[in-house]
């Protein structure tokens, strides 16, 4: 329950903040990392193999292990530290890309908001973003 139901709570909160055309863009990469988490979660518990301790702890043991894990791994970091940052800034965070094009950035009314592996940095402002030498990502304002 804790492995999969915690993180999955973010889920409706963003299907709902999200315009419908940024839901796919980002529910479907963090669905395959709540997936993901899910059954490494899975194998976490069958090494907490400690009977001392009830069901619920180890698995709550289980999610602290994997999410910290998902922090410190490049291709899932940016992401399992999004919700992180949507509380840090008292909303949704402008997203930087450096990949395969100039240093661009999006703010949640843009078409392309969204988070994904390849996005590089998430700023609470769009003056933050600038400042460290991003550029708005012209393209595809809405």
């Amino acid at each position: 329950m804790f492995v999969f139901g915690v993180p999955a709570l973010f889920l409706p909160v963003m299907i709902v903040v999200l315009a419908p055309g940024g839901v796919l863009r980002f529910v479907l990469p963090y669905g395959l990392l709540l997936v993901a988490a899910y059954l490494a979660g899975l194998i976490v518990l069958l090494m907490v193999r400690v009977r001392a301790l009830p069901d619920w702890l180890r698995a709550l043991v289980a999610v602290a292990v994997v999410y910290l894990a998902a922090l410190v791994t490049p291709s899932t970091a940016l992401m399992a530290s999004y919700p992180i940052h949507v509380l840090r800034c008292g909303g949704l965070p402008v997203v930087t890309t450096d990949f395969a094009s100039p240093m661009t950035y999006s703010i949640p009314r843009d078409d392309d908001y969204g988070i994904t592996p390849l996005e590089s940095h998430l700023f609470c402002t769009e003056n933050e973003a600038r400042v460290a030498g991003y550029d708005r990502n012209t393209s595809t304002d809405s």
